[in-house]
């Protein structure tokens, strides 16, 4: 199980190949931060919730205002907790910009970026990391373009995915599928701990914003498929069956005007 762990920690040999100057900045300026103690101590501190696909991001807010990133000093690192310690595994480059088009200060892809209010309030954060804050791009005032890049954690999706689907085998220290099933890893999430089923549930509500009583039947459909997938981890199939049912009964749950928002994030 370790050996598997630290084989996944090494990035993708192919990803590094294509931007090796910038992959090679990143890990040099930030493997002093693979300590939260130290990161801590340089002004990075946590915000927001643990993300199943991409941990806990701790922000230096300095570093966010620099017009032009350094690839050595990125403004947001992400942490998971792996074998009981905290544990980084990607960083995240954020630039302040006046509108939704994607930054050319760095040597990646431009379909790499993906955007946040100006403000980092919790729902919002939720709504724009689930690719559904559209409402956004129609208001005035800047906004966040912001990057991740897993240099700590091999990314099956690649080096500059958002989501980083290996992170829930890596939590529980299992082997990571040669071909990830999204649908199969974000079950493990759930099924991994309480911070799985409050994110869901979070992002339910942020998404959704169902009532009262339609968030109260939720969080039952939730925690019992929490339960079935503990049952089924870890068998991809089954992982997957078991969060297709649970969308199934989210649907049953809620009216239709938010179950058409919800689909966004199934």
């Amino acid at each position: 199980m370790r050996l598997a762990l630290a084989l996944l920690v090494l990035p993708h040999a192919q990803a590094i190949a294509q931007t090796p100057e910038f992959t090679a900045r990143a890990r040099a300026g930030t493997a002093a931060l693979r300590d939260p103690e130290a990161a801590r101590a340089a002004g990075y501190r946590p915000v927001g919730p643990d993300f199943p696909g991409m941990g806990q991001h701790w922000i230096h807010t300095a570093l966010i205002l620099r017009p032009i990133p350094d690839p050595a000093q990125p403004p947001v690192l992400e942490y998971a907790e792996l074998n009981g310690k905290l544990t980084l595994v990607g960083v995240a480059y954020a630039v302040l910009v006046k509108s939704d088009t994607a930054p050319a200060s760095l040597p990646v892809p431009a379909a790499a970026w993906h955007f946040h209010q100006g403000t980092i309030e919790e729902e919002s954060f939720l709504r724009a990391h689930a690719g559904v804050s559209h409402e956004m791009h129609s208001t005035p005032g800047p906004r966040l373009a912001v990057m991740h890049a897993w240099i700590w954690l091999d990314n099956p999706d690649g080096l500059f995915a958002t989501d980083n689907w290996a992170l829930p085998y890596a939590r529980l220290g299992l082997d990571v599928p040669r071909s990830i099933s999204h649908s199969a890893a974000r079950a493990l999430a759930l099924a991994s701990g309480d911070g799985g089923r409050r994110y869901l549930e979070a992002l339910i509500h942020a998404v959704g914003q169902p009532s009262d009583q339609e968030m109260d039947a939720l969080r039952a459909v939730v925690t019992r498929h929490q339960a079935a997938a503990r049952s089924e981890a870890p068998s991809v199939m089954q992982l997957e069956a078991c969060w297709n049912a649970l969308w199934d009964d989210v649907k049953s749950a809620v009216r239709p005007e938010i179950w058409e928002r919800l689909e966004a994030v199934r």
